[in-house]
């Protein structure tokens, strides 16, 4: 197979990739696979010897074989294709076959249907989310707890990838929330931000952009109104920090009818986009990703509220921008900011895998310092393996900083919690109020929505109280 593209090296190295991560609580032919029918308690006792012995025993690599069929998405597929060219090495007659998903809904339509027909792929790396823990619960998925394998991953929040006390996905990657800058900019107008200076509240934020606006950069906040993850990327990002800081318990308390998406701490939520707007261009209703990623390569634009892996987007239409991320600051406490992260990537074995050895090896090997690095370097994730020394995009450079030395609490991304199609239904909500919806009025409707949407699957919601931790 062919061999994934490795990043280039440009970047510092980072011994051990996630050093303290104590405050954190990121498609081909169909895949062939054993019977996804929930195993049977004996034979659930039987894979458990089999995970002991493969943990403990001396097996000759060479002994394993076989091919793992395997879903993921294409930089997955990348990054595990390069791994497995070196595992290959002392592992020849090891194959991997990939099914690979254009994103989200289609992985779990894909999974849907294989649980229906008994045909599950022995192994699988998706998006972390509360549906990972349904197919742990419904006993789809085998447990990593127990096999030594759990002991590679960094201290973080691994509430979305552990179902009863164990884990069944091992995360891959942490994904960041964050303010991107054009660095390059920003230094132009003579502006350097550090790891003691950047924004670390709404307040100082705004009175950044001010600066840039009164050194010539009239709209430094960067939008794509047409695109729905754009226009709520900021809102998102709010609500972790602001309306998850004051109430941890916040959508826990919506569904169990304590709280509303039509209280007043949501409708503020548009109170403080409105200090945003005024630093955007009035063009961005209408503008795509396209226009916003030109406007921030040309330096028209400085800031974007996104996730951290946008910036592979932004680099492959310009190699030689220079990015800078920072914690976002949206709080109007300095103290009360948060960097916003969770696990991501998580990659399971199915309860009935065809070669239960060889997909526990192929992970112990994805998971170890060697495997780790060769998977980050190739994808440019930040890795969540103890050891791994992948090469580090200096854009992580402020953030990094403050991950490792725990500057900041950890607020998790907290939309994978979210009930079936209420995100999109958020998305549109705050697209209708750039195009100048009363908040309040936005705000009944979603509410309203997210009532129906639980009315149809009140399963979801019983299993989601039942299992939720209250904080």
């Amino acid at each position: 197979m062919e061999r994934g593209r490795k990043m280039k090296k440009t970047s510092k190295k980072l011994v051990g990739c996630l050093l303290s991560f104590a405050t954190a609580a990121t498609l081909l032919s169909g895949c062939g696979g054993g019977s996804s029918t929930p195993a049977s308690t004996e034979s659930g006792k039987e894979t458990s010897a089999v995970k002991e012995e493969n943990a403990s025993s001396e097996v000759a690599k060479s002994e394993l074989s076989g091919t793992i069929t395997m879903c993921t998405h294409s930089s997955g597929a990348e990054g595990l294709r390069a791994v497995l060219d070196e595992y290959k090495k002392t592992h020849p007659d090891v194959d991997i076959d990939f099914t690979i998903y254009e994103n989200v809904t289609e992985f779990e339509t894909m999974m849907t249907s294989w649980i229906s027909s008994n045909s599950l792929p022995d192994m699988y790396l998706s998006q972390t989310s509360t549906v990972q823990q349904q197919y742990a619960a419904e006993g789809y998925l085998m447990p990593l707890t127990g096999t030594g394998i759990e002991d590679h991953l960094a201290e973080g929040d691994t509430s979305l990838v552990t179902y009863d006390g164990k884990l069944y996905a091992f995360p891959m990657a942490t994904n960041m929330s964050v303010t991107m800058c054009n660095n390059t900019a920003l230094k132009e107008l003579g502006i350097e931000l550090t790891v003691d200076n950047y924004p670390k509240s709404m307040g100082e934020f705004l009175e950044l952009m001010q600066k840039c606006r009164d050194a010539g950069v009239e709209y430094p906040y960067g939008l794509a109104g047409a695109d729905l993850s754009s226009c709520t990327a900021w809102p998102f990002q709010y609500m972790y920090q602001v309306l998850y800081g004051d109430d941890p318990n916040w959508y826990a308390d919506v569904l169990s009818g304590k709280k509303d998406w039509s209280d007043p701490e949501f409708v503020a939520m548009f109170d403080a986009y409105n200090k945003i707007r005024e630093y955007v261009s009035p063009d961005s209703l209408g503008k795509n990703m396209d226009g916003l990623y030109a406007d921030f390569i040309s330096g028209n634009t400085l800031f974007l509220s996104q996730v951290a892996t946008t910036i592979k987007n932004i680099k492959a239409l310009d190699p030689e921008c220079d990015i800078i991320l920072l914690p976002s600051s949206f709080t109007e406490d300095p103290a009360d900011q948060t960097l916003i992260s969770s696990f991501d990537d998580g990659i399971s074995i199915t309860a009935n895998a065809k070669n239960p050895d060889l997909c526990l090896d192929f992970l112990n090997y994805v998971t170890s310092p060697e495997g780790s690095t060769i998977y980050a370097n190739t994808t440019g994730v930040v890795s969540t393996v103890v050891g791994c020394e992948a090469e580090i995009d200096p854009s992580y450079s402020i953030v990094y900083e403050v991950l490792q030395k725990g500057t900041l609490p950890n607020s998790p991304i907290l939309s994978r919690q979210w009930i079936a199609g209420f995100k999109e239904l958020l998305k549109s909500g705050c697209q209708n109020w750039l195009a100048g919806e009363d908040p309040q009025s936005v705000a009944d409707t979603i509410a309203e929505e997210h009532k129906r949407l639980m009315d149809a699957d009140p399963e979801w919601v019983s299993n989601f109280l039942e299992t939720y931790e209250w904080k």
